[in-house]
C-alpha cells in the first residue's frame, strides 16, 4: 500500500511539473491552453545545432580569466540563415546574464532589451539585436512612439514591465526579434561534451561552467525553431583609431533628461563618429547640457550648464586632450556657477565664463581659481570671450563688454551696453560686439568705439544661453551672423558684413531644405567659420518640436556662398550648439628679408622692432598672437618691453651683451626666438641716465617710490616679460607711486616714450 501511495505522489508531482509552463525560468500561468500546447511541444523540439562548431572558431572574446563559455544567437527573421556566436571569459562565479551583458557592452553592434523583475527572478531578456549594416545609430521604438526612442547604456534597453512584443527597431536592416506573448526567445544550453537541451532557468539562474554553451534561438508563434547547423563566429570589434586633427568637433548639448553632453567628431572623409568622447572615454560623459567648446594649446576645453547625472558623468568643465580626446580632468564645481565658456589667456592661464562670474583657471595644475573681482553680481551671466593680443574681452549679460588685463586679472574698462549680446575679432585686429541691430566696433589698443547701425540684427541668445552665430573669417575682413536666432536657434539665413567695403549683405546663404521634405533652421551657434579653408560651417535642424529635432544636418557652403556638402546625420536628438576646429597650426617665424627677425642687433641707443609682421600662424589671427619677454642673460645691460602698438622697445642702459628671448603664443601654441643685443655706446655719455627729465626714488623699492617730473605725464610700470602691471597719471612735481602687490623683481618704467628700470625688493 504504501508502495502504491508513493507511486500516486511520484506521478503527482511528474504530472505538476509537466504542466508547469516556464519562459527564461518564469512561470506562464497566464497562457492560454492553445498556447500552453504549444509551447510544450516547443520544448521537444531537439537542437540541430553545428556540431563542428567549437572554442577554437570562436574570434571574439569578452572579459578575462581561465573559464570560457560561449553564447550564440539565431534571429529567424529570414536576414540569414546562420546563428552567431560571441566569447566569454571570468574568473570566480558568473552566470548567463553576465555574459549577455559584457558582450552588450563590449560590442556596439549587439544590444539586448532587459526586464529587471527583482532579486527574486532575477532579468527577463526581451530582445535581441544586432547591427548587421552598421549604418545607423541604434534604439528601440515602444508602441510606435518614434517621438521618444530608446538608445541602449552600455548595449542594454532596459524597460519595466513584459511589454515585449511592443518593442521594435528603428534601423529595419538590423536584425532585431522581442517578444513574450505571440513570441518568445527560447534558451537552450549545453556543458562541454554534452548537447543543447531548453532550460528550465532564466539567465540570470544559469550558472556558468567553463565550457559552458548558453544559446538563444527567437520562437514565433512560441514555436522554438531548431539552432541553425551552421554556426558564424563574430568578428571581433575593432575600435578604428580616428585622427582627431583632420576634421570638425561637434559639441552637443544632447538629450536632455535622457543623456548627459557628447561630441561628434566629422573625419575629412566625410565620416560621422558618433559618441566620440565617449568611445575615447571607455563610455564616460560630459555633463549636462553641454554649450560650449574650445581648443587651447594641446587641451580641448568642453563646458556644460550643469554637472553630469549619469553613472561615467562628467562636470561642468571637462579637459580632454586635444588630439585623442582622453580626459585629463573633470570639474563639477568651477566657482558656484553654472558653465558657460572658456577662453585661454596664457600658457599657464585660462578664464571660465559662467553664471556667476569669470572665475581663473591654473592650466598647469589644472584647478579652479578666484572669481575675477567685479565680474560677478546682479545675477547676469557672462557670455563669449576673446582674447586679443593685449587684453581678454567678455560679454556680460545685461552689463556690456569687461575689458580685463590679462596680467594682472582686474578690469580695466567696461563698455556699457545692456544690449550686448556676444563678440568676436575681425583679421584686422578689431574687436567687434554684436548689439542687437548696432554693430560695435572697438579698437583692441586704444579701445575707442564706433557705432554702426545694421539692418539685420545679431540676435541675442541669453534666455537660454548659446554661443550664437556672431564670427569672422580669419583670411577674409568680413562677419557673418544668422538671422532670426534666438536662445534656441531659428532663421535660415546667413548675413555677411564687408568691414573693408561697408557692405552689407542681408541674404548671402540661405540654408537648404527650404522646398523639400524637410524645412530646415539653424541650431545652436549655427555657424562657425573654418579657420583654414574659410568655409562656412552650419547646423541645422528640422523646423518644428518633439520628434522634428531628431532631423540634424551640417553644410559645408564656401566663402562665395555655394553648398559644398550636406551631412545629414543618424536620427537622434543631438541637439548640437558648436562646431570646434582642430588647432594643428603653430606660429611661424617669417622667413621673408624685410620681416625675419634678426638674432643679433647693435645698438647704442633707443631701439624699436615691430613685431607685428614677424610671425603668422595659418589657424589663427596674426594680431591675436601674444608677445612676451624673457631675459635670460641681461645684467643691467638693457630694459626691454613690448610696447601697446607691439613694438620691442630696447632702451641701452650700459655697454655690453644681453639675450632676450621674444615668446609668440598663438592660441596656446608657442614659438619663440633668441635675441642677442650688443650695445656698443651709449650716444656719447657714459650713462643713459643723463638724457631722463625725471629721478625714481628709491631704487630699489619696497611697497611704493617717487617720482619727481617736470610736467604732467603717465607712467605706466611693466614686468620684464612686457606686461603691464600699472599705470598712472603724473603731475609736474613729486608724485609717490604706490604699488604693494608687485612681486619682488625687475620692473621697467616708461613715460613720454623714455623707459627706466626699477627694483622692487
Amino acid at each position: 500500500m504504501k508502495k502504491v501511495y508513493l507511486l500516486f505522489i511520484s506521478l503527482l508531482l511528474s504530472w505538476g511539473i509537466t504542466a508547469q509552463i516556464s519562459i527564461q525560468g518564469f512561470p506562464r500561468n497566464d497562457l492560454n491552453q492553445e498556447q500552453t500546447g504549444t509551447l510544450k511541444s516547443a520544448k521537444k523540439l531537439k537542437s540541430a545545432a553545428d556540431e563542428t562548431f567549437s572554442f577554437d572558431d570562436i574570434e571574439y572574446w569578452v572579459g578575462e580569466g581561465s573559464n570560457k563559455a560561449a553564447l550564440v544567437v539565431q534571429w529567424n527573421d529570414g536576414k540569414t540563415q546562420d546563428a552567431l556566436v560571441w566569447g566569454y571569459k571570468w574568473d570566480g562565479d558568473a552566470y548567463g546574464i553576465d555574459m549577455i551583458n559584457a558582450i552588450a557592452k563590449a560590442d556596439p553592434r549587439f544590444y539586448i532589451l532587459e526586464y529587471y523583475t527583482g532579486a527574486g527572478l532575477g532579468s527577463a531578456i526581451g530582445g535581441f539585436g544586432f547591427d548587421l549594416d552598421q549604418k545607423n545609430t541604434i534604439a528601440l521604438i515602444l508602441s510606435g512612439d518614434t517621438t521618444y526612442p530608446d538608445y541602449p547604456v552600455d548595449g542594454i534597453v532596459a524597460t519595466y514591465s513584459y511589454n515585449f512584443d511592443n518593442w521594435t527597431s528603428s534601423d529595419t536592416n538590423d536584425h532585431w526579434q522581442s517578444g513574450w506573448n505571440s513570441a518568445y526567445w527560447s534558451y537552450w544550453v549545453k556543458e562541454e561534451g554534452g548537447s543543447f537541451g531548453y532550460s528550465g532557468l532564466g539567465a540570470s539562474s544559469r550558472k556558468l561552467k567553463d565550457g559552458s554553451w548558453d544559446a538563444w534561438s527567437f520562437a514565433p508563434g512560441l514555436v522554438s525553431q531548431p539552432l541553425s547547423e551552421t554556426f558564424t563566429g563574430v568578428s571581433t570589434y575593432q575600435e578604428t583609431e580616428y585622427d582627431y586633427t583632420k576634421g570638425i568637433f561637434f559639441v552637443n548639448e544632447d538629450w536632455f533628461g535622457h543623456a548627459d553632453g557628447s561630441v561628434n567628431f566629422l573625419t575629412e572623409n566625410g565620416d560621422f563618429i558618433y559618441n566620440a568622447y565617449r568611445k575615447e572615454n571607455d563610455g564616460h560623459t560630459l555633463g549636462v547640457t553641454t554649450q560650449y567648446g574650445t581648443i587651447y594649446g594641446d587641451n580641448f576645453y568642453l563646458v556644460s550648464k550643469q554637472k553630469g547625472t549619469e553613472a561615467k558623468k562628467g562636470g561642468r568643465l571637462v579637459i580632454a586632450d586635444a588630439k585623442t580626446l582622453k580626459k585629463k580632468a573633470s570639474f563639477d564645481d568651477i566657482g558656484g556657477g553654472d558653465g558657460r565658456t572658456f577662453i585661454g589667456v596664457d600658457e599657464n592661464t585660462g578664464y571660465i565664463g559662467t553664471s556667476k562670474g569669470i572665475y581663473l583657471f591654473d592650466i598647469k595644475n589644472l584647478t579652479v581659481g578666484n572669481l575675477i573681482e567685479g565680474t560677478g553680481g546682479n545675477n547676469y551671466q557672462i557670455g563669449n570671450m576673446i582674447r586679443t593680443s593685449k587684453y581678454v574681452f567678455a560679454t556680460k549679460q545685461s552689463t556690456g563688454v569687461f575689458v580685463i588685463d590679462p596680467i594682472s586679472h582686474t578690469i580695466i574698462q567696461t563698455i556699457a551696453n545692456t544690449s550686448v549680446n556676444t563678440i568676436t575679432q575681425s583679421k584686422d585686429g578689431n574687436v567687434w560686439i554684436g548689439a542687437g541691430s548696432k554693430l560695435i566696433k572697438v579698437n583692441p589698443l586704444t579701445l575707442e568705439t564706433e557705432e554702426i547701425t545694421v539692418s539685420a540684427s545679431i540676435s541675442g541668445s541669453w534666455g537660454a544661453w548659446n554661443a550664437g552665430g556672431f564670427c569672422s573669417s580669419t583670411q577674409n575682413n568680413v562677419l557673418y551672423w544668422t538671422s532670426g536666432g534666438g536662445f534656441i536657434g531659428g532663421g535660415n539665413t546667413v548675413i555677411k558684413y564687408d568691414i573693408d567695403t561697408d557692405t552689407l549683405n542681408t541674404s548671402f546663404y540661405q540654408i537648404p531644405g527650404q522646398e523639400g521634405s524637410y524645412n530646415q533652421v539653424f541650431y545652436g551657434a549655427g555657424l562657425r567659420i573654418d579657420p583654414v579653408t574659410d568655409n562656412l560651417v552650419i547646423t541645422t535642424t528640422e523646423n518644428g518640436y518633439g520628434s522634428h529635432y531628431q532631423k540634424n544636418w551640417v553644410h559645408i557652403v564656401t566663402n562665395e556662398g555655394v553648398l559644398s556638402n550636406t551631412y545629414q546625420l543618424n536620427d537622434y536628438y543631438w541637439f548640437t550648439a558648436l562646431p570646434v576646429f582642430p588647432d594643428n597650426s603653430t606660429p611661424k617665424l617669417s622667413e621673408t628679408a624685410s620681416t625675419k627677425l634678426a638674432s643679433s642687433i647693435d645698438i647704442n641707443s633707443v631701439t624699436d622692432i615691430d613685431l607685428k609682421d614677424k610671425v603668422t600662424d595659418d589657424d589663427n589671427f596674426a594680431l591675436a598672437i601674444v608677445k612676451s619677454l624673457k631675459e635670460t642673460d641681461n645684467d643691467g645691460v638693457i630694459s626691454a618691453v613690448i610696447d601697446e602698438q607691439d613694438r620691442l622697445v630696447i632702451t641701452p642702459v650700459k655697454v655690453g651683451t644681453a639675450i632676450l628671448e621674444i615668446i609668440f603664443n598663438s592660441n596656446g601654441k608657442i614659438v619663440k626666438h633668441e635675441l642677442t643685443v650688443n650695445v656698443t655706446s651709449l650716444m656719447g655719455t657714459d650713462d643713459i641716465k643723463t638724457t631722463l627729465s625725471l629721478q625714481l626714488y628709491p631704487n630699489p623699492f619696497t611697497e611704493y617710490f617717487f617720482v619727481e617730473a617736470d610736467k604732467a605725464s603717465t607712467l605706466s610700470i611693466y614686468s620684464v616679460t612686457g606686461a603691464k602691471v600699472h599705470e598712472q597719471a603724473l603731475s609736474n612735481g613729486k608724485n609717490r607711486i604706490n604699488v604693494p602687490n608687485l612681486n619682488s623683481g625687475i620692473y621697467i618704467i616708461k613715460v613720454d616714450n623714455k623707459t627706466y628700470k626699477i627694483i622692487k625688493r
